[in-house]
């Protein structure tokens, strides 16, 4: 992962983005005035279009990385973490684990994070990350976790949980709030969120940015949940 690229993903500053919407507009303007029937002033618009194509190029050259390219790089290095790591610190063989394939998800923790921004797509990102690994076995769901930065080379926690079956009350995606400080300013931040609850209080959760994809995997849970409930 590199992360001084990644540490320019929330080095954006605002006047760059305003200086590529107006590059933006300036084409799309020029575009349409011509196609309204505006070619007595071809020249006006050929400028117009020259000065947006400049306006543009010189903000993707300060503007770091774009939100998609900033989530490649990470999930990218979340999903090279090692299953059979994983496996080994649950103290399991994959053999043992096979009654669904192994479940992933992960998304932006802004607990103990230093660094937020809020994407084009209005949804915020930090500068640390937390993906799962669920496993599951005949009678047991087996959980490994691990929360990393994305601006530096530094891994900040890993556990691992057992859960029976039985012990498990519900999984299932739902909209959480973190309330977080940026430049002394106090800004709360709603995310979706994947989480499994227990019996006995305990939990699971992690952000997720696609609640769609993740929902496929919430299905299988509960359809595997039932099974064993039912035995």
């Amino acid at each position: 992962m590199d992360y001084t690229k990644n540490q320019k993903y929330f080095n954006k500053k605002k006047p760059v983005v305003q200086l590529r919407n107006l590059g933006l507009v300036l084409i799309v303007c020029s575009i349409g005035a011509y196609i309204a029937g505006g070619s007595e002033v071809l020249p006006l618009h050929i400028a117009m279009i020259i000065v947006g194509i400049v306006l543009l190029a010189i903000s993707s050259g300060r503007s770091g990385i774009s939100d998609s390219e900033y989530d490649s790089s990470v999930s990218g290095y979340a999903g090279s973490l090692s299953k059979t790591k994983a496996l080994r610190k649950l103290g399991v063989d994959e053999s043992e684990v096979n009654e669904i394939a192994p479940i992933i998800m992960g998304g932006y923790d802004f607990k103990g994070a230093n660094m937020f921004t809020e994407g084009e797509d209005k949804l915020w990102r930090s500068n640390v990350y937390k993906v799962i690994m669920l496993f599951f076995s005949r009678n047991e769901l087996y959980c490994y976790e691990a929360r990393f930065k994305t601006t530096e080379d530094k891994m900040l926690g890993e556990s691992t949980d057992v859960y029976f079956y039985q012990d498990i009350v519900s999984v299932s995606t739902a909209s959480v709030s973190d309330t977080v400080k940026i430049k002394d300013k106090e800004v709360t931040i709603n995310s979706e969120a994947f989480r499994l609850t227990t019996k006995g209080g305990t939990s699971i959760t992690v952000n997720i940015l696609d609640a769609y994809q993740a929902e496929g995997s919430v299905n299988a849970m509960r359809a595997l949940l039932r099974e064993k409930k039912q035995a």
